[in-house]
């Protein structure tokens, strides 16, 4: 048996996190167990197709699977050298905005009931699927959903969640904002609509194929049909 390289490593580490037998892993990527042996063993390395669904699976990209920590050490190296080429005033925004994901991670533990001025009414242009689909069209009707204070400025929608398929990331009956871009790439997670159904879902592009992926693994992703496409509302930043 070859020693184990980050591959190998990564691999075992994240299909543990996930609860995942061998067999159980190789049934999700449609493969044998012993493919999935190799891997962990470095006997084997998984072509890019397979690194594809695993990073599907796992909710991580490639790069953490191929690189494991040198992939987190360079991706704060590339971190601060954007912040670099960004106004003080942005480096300031994105500090507080780390420093705040930071404490709720070392307050995971602490329930904090929220007060009745924690909360603020907004309008929500829609309910967003993370399962089958939601409908929505220019004939949808804005609502009032309740949410937690603080609310972003720069939001373009707001969408009400319905359903499991993007848990733990995102929950059910959680409101979501979305802003519009120019540009959409693989990976992003996206507010979608496709056959005038509306989705939250991450955005898969392999090959120029594009697929609305699910976060939890007991729900299908969802293949872009070439012909009717799909109108992409924005990207879910929060």
């Amino acid at each position: 048996m070859k020693p184990e390289n980050e591959i190998s490593s990564q691999i075992k580490v994240l299909r543990s996190k996930m609860g995942w037998s061998q067999s159980q892993l190789a049934d999700k990527l449609g493969v044998s167990k012993q493919s999935v042996s190799n891997w962990e063993t470095n006997l084997k390395t998984p072509r890019m197709g397979a690194l594809q669904k695993m990073s599907d699976l796992f909710g991580v990209s490639i790069g953490q699977i191929t690189d494991g920590d040198r992939f987190e050490n360079n991706l704060i190296q590339q971190t601060a050298q954007l912040m670099q080429g960004l106004p003080y005033s942005k480096q300031q925004e994105v500090f507080y905005f780390a420093k705040s994901r930071l404490k709720l991670n070392v307050n995971s533990n602490v329930i904090k009931f929220p007060k009745d001025d924690d909360t603020l009414e907004i309008t929500a242009s829609g309910v967003l699927s993370a399962g089958v689909g939601e409908f929505l069209d220019d004939s949808t009707k804005p609502f009032t959903v309740t949410v937690h204070k603080p609310v972003p400025s720069d939001y373009d929608y707001a969408f009400k969640i319905n359903g499991h398929s993007m848990e733990p990331v995102y929950q059910d009956k959680q409101v979501v904002f979305v802003k519009k871009e120019d540009d959409y790439r693989d990976g992003q997670i996206i507010a979608a609509v496709m056959d005038g159904c509306a989705y939250l879902k991450k955005l898969s592009v392999v090959d120029g194929e594009a697929t609305l992926v699910s976060l939890n693994p007991q729900y299908p992703n969802i293949k872009v049909d070439r012909e009717t496409g799909v109108k992409v509302l924005g990207v879910v930043f929060s």
